[in-house]
C-alpha cells in the first residue's frame, strides 16, 4: 500500500485518511540531583468524510517518552525528542500507525460504534496529579479516554468513535496544515463507556534501613450502556496495584508515573471484565468488532 501525504481536495474523493494530534503534554520534575522529562501525545487516525463533514472511522494512539538529564531541558530539547517520537520510519509514532492501521476502514451503516462517553476525575486522584493537570482535569481526562481508547481498539478491535470533551458538543473541530479548519460532527455512538477515575492511594508494606517498599493503587468505576434505550450491560469497580522500591536516600519520589502504570493495569483488567461479561462480550463487543 502506498500513501500520498498532501491537502485533500474535495472534488476528488469525500474520504480522506487524516492523523491529528488531539492531545499534548510536556512534564517536567526537578529532584535533587536531576532533571526528569515526560512527553505524551495522544492522537486519532481518521478517516473523514468531506461531503457529509462526519468523522467515519477512528483509531487512537497514545506514545510516551521519557528521558532524566543533570541539565533542565529546554524548549530546543524538548522538540527534538518530539522529532524522534514522531518523524521518521524507525519513530514510535510510525510503529503505533502500522499496528492500528489493518483497523481503519469506513463503517458500514449496520456497523454497531462504540465511544469512550464520559471520564471523571475524583479528588482522590488529585494529589498524584502534576500541578498542570490538576489545573486541568479536562486535559486528563482526554488522556484517560484515549489511553483507555487505545487498549481497547488493541485488544477487542472495535469500532470506535472520538472522544468529545465536551458532552454537549458532538463536534470535532480539526485545523489541517493550510490554515483551514472543518468541524467534523461525531455520529451518535450504539454502545457507550463511561469511565470515572476514583482515586489513587499508596499504601507501605514493608520498610528496612535501606529502603520502603509502597504499594500504590488505581480506583476505577466503568460503566458500559446502550445510550438510545438506557440499557445498562456493565456497571462495575475496578482496582489495581503496582508496588514502587523507595530508597531511603532518595528524598522525593515522582508518583505520576507509578499511578500512570496502576490506571494502565486497571484499564487492562476493566476490558478484560468486559470481555469476559458474557452480556457485554456478546451485546456490545461483538456488535462493534470490526
Amino acid at each position: 500500500m502506498n500513501l500520498q501525504f498532501g491537502l485533500a481536495r474535495r472534488e476528488d474523493t469525500p474520504l480522506v485518511l487524516a492523523l491529528a494530534l488531539t492531545d499534548e503534554k510536556v512534564l517536567r520534575d526537578e529532584f535533587n540531583d536531576f532533571h526528569k522529562l515526560v512527553i505524551q501525545l495522544g492522537f486519532e487516525m481518521l478517516i473523514l468524510n468531506f461531503k457529509e463533514q462526519e468523522v467515519v472511522c477512528s483509531q487512537p494512539i497514545c506514545i510516551e517518552f521519557i528521558d532524566a538529564s543533570k541539565e533542565p531541558f529546554d524548549e530546543a530539547a524538548v522538540r527534538e525528542r518530539m522529532k524522534k517520537m514522531i518523524g521518521g520510519a524507525d519513530s514510535q509514532l510510525f510503529a503505533a500507525v502500522l499496528a492500528k492501521a489493518d483497523r481503519i476502514q469506513p463503517f458500514s451503516k449496520n456497523q454497531a460504534t462504540l465511544q469512550v462517553r464520559r471520564v471523571g476525575i475524583g479528588e482522590k486522584a488529585l494529589p498524584f496529579l502534576p500541578e498542570l493537570l490538576r489545573q486541568s482535569t479536562n486535559a486528563y481526562a482526554q488522556t484517560v479516554a484515549q489511553q483507555f481508547g487505545s487498549l481497547l481498539t488493541s485488544k477487542a478491535g472495535v469500532a470506535l468513535l472520538p472522544y468529545a470533551k465536551d458532552g454537549l458538543n458532538t463536534k470535532m473541530a480539526l485545523v489541517f496544515s493550510d490554515a483551514s479548519a472543518v468541524q467534523f460532527k461525531i455520529p451518535d455512538p450504539t454502545f457507550a463507556v463511561d469511565l470515572d477515575v476514583k482515586g489513587f492511594k499508596k499504601v507501605l508494606d514493608k520498610s528496612t534501613d535501606a529502603e520502603s517498599l509502597w504499594i500504590y493503587g488505581a480506583f476505577l468505576g466503568i460503566h458500559v450502556c446502550e445510550p438510545e434505550f438506557n440499557l445498562v450491560y456493565l456497571d462495575v469497580p475496578v482496582k489495581y496495584g503496582v508496588s514502587k522500591v523507595v530508597p531511603a536516600t532518595q528524598k522525593s519520589v515522582d508518583e505520576f508515573p507509578v499511578v500512570s502504570e496502576a490506571l494502565k493495569g486497571a484499564f487492562v483488567s476493566a476490558i478484560e471484565q468486559m470481555q469476559k461479561d458474557k452480556n457485554t462480550n456478546e451485546k456490545v463487543l461483538k456488535k462493534c468488532a470490526l
